[in-house]
């Protein structure tokens, strides 16, 4: 049994990076002896996700300054809160969520026998140029750098990076039953947000051929007005159903026999395997990085050319007009999903990696 600390700068936003935190702690602590460190202060009431009894919670009551040139960039009062923490706790392992972070975590180890993986979640080129240079820099500093897909394993190979390990996210929701397929609505899950590609998600919608069939977007965030008005200004808000983000997000995937993400750049997309998980077909644009990993092109799901809206409109044309199709695909979808991304094949990755460093 090793002692393993999780170091994220929050757990208050409804979104993947938050919810792999939690569910990688939750599992971890059915072996080791877990806990989270997050930079602003913890509310369980306030955590979207559930954080299991046995997971000790800690907090620095404090915020990260991303910005590389900015007064507190250098974020020294962070550094010494969380010393200050791990002198007290003296865990074997620090799993550091995100490459930015790694400006506290690595000075913050100093000098302890303590072994430091940086877990990061997006593609070595997407966001800011910044951000890009963090995650470039980040596996120099640390034992281990995790990243999502062999794609992102190859650009840090590619620019000499050190220490690169691949291991996918998980779902739990192998344990629920899969959606029978039978409803006519196509889902798209996520934050209302550029990288969703809502925007052109709408544009392709309003140029398929799908009669009787609903799409249904589940989401929050800043762009939704827009995206509410963008269906209405191409005559098909009657054919899209826009919900708030939900923790019922099962009862979604349930209802719904495809799914279709329109991001322009993603991670491991959670929601892809969530949904493969519930037995749903995906049709996505082969975005950087992981669309291509976890979809097996015209077996439990279709490839799209990146940001082509016209060949979206083809493809959700194209396969929604058959729904026996569908449901073939939705069965290997689920089997492929159970064979790679269950709780217990991730798992015993982590185990290796941490006998390993």
């Amino acid at each position: 049994m090793k002692s393993i600390m999780l170091f994220a700068e929050s757990l208050r936003n409804r979104a993947g990076i938050e919810r792999m935190t939690v569910e990688l702690a939750n599992m971890l602590s059915d072996v080791h002896n877990v806990s989270i460190v997050t930079i602003e202060t913890f509310n369980a009431g306030l955590c979207p996700y559930k954080v299991k009894e046995n997971v000790k919670t800690l907090s620095l009551g404090s915020s990260f300054h991303k910005s590389m040139f900015s007064k507190g960039a250098l974020n020294i009062v962070n550094i010494r809160k969380l010393r200050g923490i791990v002198l007290k706790e003296r865990p074997d392992i620090m799993i550091t969520v995100a490459t930015p972070l790694v400006r506290i975590s690595v000075p913050a180890l100093r000098g302890l026998k303590i072994k430091n993986i940086a877990w990061e979640h997006f593609n070595l080129w997407a966001g800011s140029k910044i951000g890009s240079i963090y995650k470039m820099l980040a596996p120099w500093f640390v034992d281990k750098t995790v990243v999502l897909t062999e794609a992102d394993a190859k650009d840090y190979v590619a620019m000499k990076a050190p220490h690169i390990q691949v291991i996918p996210n998980f779902t739990s929701m192998n344990s629920e039953g899969p959606s029978s397929c039978d409803n006519k609505v196509i889902l798209a899950v996520g934050r209302h947000a550029p990288q969703k590609g809502f925007d052109m998600l709408i544009q392709a919608w309003a140029k398929t051929d799908a009669p009787g069939w609903t799409l249904r977007i589940v989401g929050s965030g800043a762009d939704k007005q827009d995206n509410e008005k963008l269906a209405e200004d191409l005559g098909v808000a009657n054919r899209i159903l826009f919900k708030d983000s939900t923790p019922h997000i099962v009862e979604e995937f349930r209802q719904s026999s495809c799914f279709v993400l329109s991001s322009r750049y993603e991670g491991l997309v959670l929601v892809l395997i969530e949904a493969k998980m519930m037995g749903l077909p995906c049709i996505s644009f082969d975005c950087p990085n992981s669309p291509r990993e976890i979809i097996h092109d015209g077996t439990d799901g279709w490839l799209v050319e990146n940001g082509n809206v016209d060949k979206l409109a083809e493809t959700l044309s194209a396969r929604l007009s058959n729904h026996e199709a569908l449901k073939e695909a939705g069965i290997m979808a689920r089997k492929d999903a159970l064979e790679r991304y269950s709780p217990e094949a991730v798992m015993s990755l982590w185990e290796n990696l941490f006998d390993a460093i």
